[in-house]
């Protein structure tokens, strides 16, 4: 079969969903289909450039679109439409494809990769990693009665006749079923990690991992790596790290995004807070010093729920580590947590339940306990090469391919 997989950012590049749709192209290609990718030449954080290339298997070629970067609205704006444009002649000159799956990236790029299907006869599957226009909505954006009418008509167009539909959540599911039809095809697998760790570095190589950060050996490190977006919630935990003061563990958040700012000027305003912030982790680097960390943060702001699952969770449980989450007890991360015992979580606005994860996280056997029971969770659920071939199943079923 012939595949075409449409996603504004791919590897080398550093973006989860990127990384997530190289691992079931190169499935696809071992099972002997054609698979191109279309992606831009710009990175997802630093506005690198990336060539065209044959990747393990995969045609990628790439698209020649802005990469202002992600400091404001208007820079991804300017992005997300440059590709848009550039992309829509390269899909309709490009050799048929079997199956069109385009991701979200950026908002309603679904809508464009249906509208070249429908104008060439092709099928196309959607996968939602972030859904809109519920994520615009999220943002306080497009709420007036014609601009939330608009982008819900925009959704259900894109797929209306759609061949499938993957959402990473139940959560996520239950709130994209009001945009299909009732015969569309609407599938739920869970995003994965690179992989539960049956070995890790030894400790002389993690302490000179942490070394090189300044963390000091026996320091409690608490670590929000990647995304520091809208979607995610932090003040529960700087009011906690300003609360423990110069006595407290370390915090670090390593990335860009939306809620960077918030972080720094917090951090500025509480010198002894021991917050700290860097840059987002360098690819060769990042496997050892997320591994160095004692304990992984992450959140999600209850306005996102059903809209986006973090990717942090997987992550931080296929590399060993426990989770100390901030945001809805109903939510995806939360459940895997909590069905686990992978970490903690913490409802938003419970600055008091952050406090007594992080005194719970201080006895180096508990952060061991549940840093075993999130890799064995991982091996079950999070698993790249049973998620990537599941993924994988469903677009060649989506395509027509039957196995019998």
């Amino acid at each position: 079969m012939r595949f075409v997989l449409v996603n504004q950012y791919y590897p080398p590049d550093r973006a989860p969903t990127g990384r997530a749709l190289h691992d079931v192209a190169r499935v696809l290609v071992e099972r002997g289909h054609d698979v191109r990718v279309l992606c831009s030449t710009r990175s997802y954080e630093d506005g690198e450039r990336f060539a065209s290339r044959v990747l393990d298997g995969v045609r990628v070629d790439r698209v020649p679109a802005l990469g202002l970067g992600r400091e404001s609205a208007g820079r991804r704006i300017a992005d997300y439409a440059s590709f848009g444009l550039l992309l829509a002649p390269r899909l309709l000159a490009g050799p048929r494809s079997d199956l069109a799956l385009a991701l979200t990236t950026p908002p309603f790029l679904g809508a464009a990769v249906a509208a070249v299907c429908r104008l060439r006869g092709l099928r196309h599957a959607h996968w939602v990693m972030d859904l809109y226009p519920d994520a615009l909505f999220a943002h306080g954006l497009a709420t007036g009665a014609r601009s939330s009418s608009f982008f819900r008509r925009l959704a259900r167009g894109q797929w209306r006749d759609a061949c499938l539909v993957l959402c990473l959540g139940d959560r996520v599911a239950a709130r994209a079923a009001p945009y299909l039809a009732p015969d569309v095809p609407l599938e739920v697998v869970p995003l994965w990690g690179e992989g539960a760790k049956e070995r890790e570095p030894d400790a002389a190589t993690l302490q000179a991992v942490r070394a090189e950060r300044g963390w000091r050996q026996g320091e409690l490190v608490f670590l929000a790596s990647g995304n520091l977006g809208l979607a995610h919630r932090f003040r529960e935990f700087l009011e906690a790290a300003a609360h423990l003061g110069a006595s407290g563990p370390l915090w670090v958040f390593a990335g860009g995004g939306g809620r960077r700012a918030e972080i720094e000027d917090f951090a500025a305003n509480h010198p002894c807070s021991r917050i700290r912030l860097l840059p987002l982790l360098a690819q060769s680097h990042a496997g050892n010093a997320l591994l160095a960390a004692d304990v992984h943060l992450a959140s999600l702001d209850p306005r996102w729920l059903g809209v986006s699952v973090p990717s942090k969770v997987p992550a931080a449980f296929s590399l060993g580590r426990p989770v100390l989450f901030l945001g809805p007890p109903e939510s995806e991360s939360a459940r895997a947590i909590e069905e686990s015992g992978g970490g903690w979580v913490v409802s938003p606005g419970d600055v008091q339940g952050v406090l007594a994860a992080v005194a719970a996280a201080g006895d180096p056997q508990e952060r061991l306990r549940r840093g075993r029971a999130a890799r064995s969770y991982a091996r079950d659920h999070f698993d790249p090469g049973r998620n990537s071939a599941r993924v994988a199943d469903l677009l060649e079923k989506a395509g027509g391919l039957s196995r019998g």
